[in-house]
């Protein structure tokens, strides 16, 4: 498939994405915290022959850089980012926007302030509101780090809410947060700080702004999302639709590959 590496400078951040094919129709990818564009690999292989496939790397993880100022990175600059990114990368005038987990925030809010760019949205594990299931896992978390025990958090992780991703998944979580420096680190624990702060998603977003035809995902096993506060959030995007993934958790695709054709169902509309 055709590839194209590229990076942004976007004042104090350096963000690196990939296009993958050659498609006018262009799907971009956000993913949840923490994850790299890694994150997207079967995503990518399943779309590439009818799409180009954009992924990045958010500031604060993979190969994304902060070059100056706090290692944290605030919901605006977020937004920010995503939006540079659509900028950079559509070739149609409008994008499809697929996120998981954290990233159907930022998605939302791209979507709520620039509703012209977005045709499409996919919200994987969207999270309407902290539950206590995560602003425990959130406190745990700051427990380790603030103990120096950084390589507990990811085994915290999984056997809070990633207990039905595959062993090989597992792995590669355990190993990827082996391998983040202090930095990325601290990064993390300012948007867990934000998470567990924030009340209520439309504190920060005009769901009602959005125009774009929406899917919101959620496993039925998900351990840290509560399905009622995203169906309520749900029925404030004025053209949307909220489906129940029976026998999956947060993950969704990661999980289960054939939730990627009720992706493909959705955008063949």
């Amino acid at each position: 498939m055709k590839t194209i590496k590229e990076e942004l400078s976007l004042g104090r951040f350096l963000v690196p994405y990939r296009i993958y094919g050659e498609s006018e129709k262009t799907i971009v990818c956000i993913s949840g915290a923490k994850q790299t564009m890694a994150a997207w690999r079967s995503f990518v292989r399943h779309f590439v022959d009818e799409y180009s496939v954009v992924v990045f790397d958010l500031p604060g993880q993979g190969r994304a850089t902060i070059l100056s100022g706090a290692p944290g990175i605030t919901f605006d600059e977020q937004v920010d980012v995503l939006h540079n990114i659509v900028k950079a990368t559509n070739r149609n005038g409008s994008v499809i926007l697929a996120a998981a987990s954290w990233g159907t925030i930022i998605s939302a809010a791209l979507a709520a302030r620039h509703p012209e760019l977005v045709e499409k949205m996919i919200l994987g594990s969207f999270g309407a509101k902290p539950s206590k299931a995560v602003i425990d896992v959130i406190r745990a978390g700051q427990k380790l780090f603030n103990g120096n025990k950084t390589d507990e958090i990811a085994p915290l992780m999984i056997e809070k809410f990633g207990q039905h991703i595959p062993e090989t998944h597992k792995k590669q979580m355990i190993e990827q947060f082996r391998g983040m420096s202090r930095e990325q680190f601290l990064s993390f624990y300012e948007h867990c700080e934000f998470v567990e702060q924030a009340s209520d998603i439309e504190d920060y977003i005009e769901l009602g702004n959005i125009t774009a035809s929406t899917l919101i995902l959620s496993g039925e096993y998900d351990a840290i999302l509560d399905p009622s506060d995203i169906e309520k959030a749900s029925s404030r995007i004025p053209d949307c639709e909220f489906k129940m993934i029976p026998g999956a958790g947060h993950f969704l695709h990661w999980e289960q590959a054939d939730i990627l054709y009720t992706y493909s169902e959705f955008l063949a509309r």
